[in-house]
């Protein structure tokens, strides 16, 4: 009757992990799909609006691992004319501001503050580096921008996944994840600096 129960109880957890492996397939597919479709007509606008694309960022999230870049989260930059293009991918709008607009990013894992402008705690220094224990349920880049109507973009890069189970740290997707952040944050510092230098961070207007 013991031996029974084990083989059960094996069965169902088989079955438990196959549902969650389909559904976090399914989900995977139809959100990469999305965003793809999102990063299609924003690109075709910007191309028509004279928004002269010189790079663009792609931030491998936890549904585009294994996808190609059109299907990833964008920030879209036009250096001739120091414009970014920011997106919502939750409401699927577009947000185009001057370098000057910019403020400030925050990074968020599991509800804690890793980096704030550039900042980095004890856990932003193992995010980047040396730390690869646990699992992250949630994680995403918040933007800050001199807007009263639209004060922030965020960009949610790990969340909900397997069945918010979370992604293992040592895993080659929470790498991959870090390291498209990583040059992110990189460019957003030197815009910063710029502001900086140039005298055009101030108030929100």
């Amino acid at each position: 009757m013991f031996l029974i129960c084990i083989i059960v109880c094996v069965l169902v957890f088989i079955i438990v992990f196959c549902g969650v492996l389909f559904y976090q397939s399914s989900k995977d597919k139809a959100d990469s799909n999305e965003q793809y479709e999102v990063n299609k007509k924003i690109l075709e606008y910007l191309k028509a609006h004279e928004f002269k694309v010189s790079k663009i960022f792609f931030i491998t999230d936890s549904h585009t691992y294994n996808k190609e870049n059109s299907f990833k989260k964008m920030i879209v930059v036009d250096n001739e004319n120091k414009k970014l293009c920011l997106i919502d991918y939750q409401s699927k709008k577009y947000y185009i501001i001057d370098f000057d607009e910019y403020l400030n990013y925050e990074l968020y894992e599991n509800g804690g503050l890793v980096t704030n402008g550039g900042t980095i705690g004890g856990v932003g220094i193992g995010l980047f580096g040396a730390e690869t224990n646990g699992n992250c349920k949630d994680l995403k880049l918040i933007i800050r921008i001199k807007s009263l109507t639209k004060p922030q973009v965020v960009y949610e890069i790990i969340s909900n996944y397997m069945a918010d189970m979370g992604l293992n740290k040592s895993s080659p997707l929470y790498r991959r994840s870090i390291s498209s952040l990583q040059e992110v944050i990189s460019f957003f510092e030197v815009i910063k600096n710029n502001n900086l230098q140039n005298g055009t961070t101030g108030e929100v207007v």
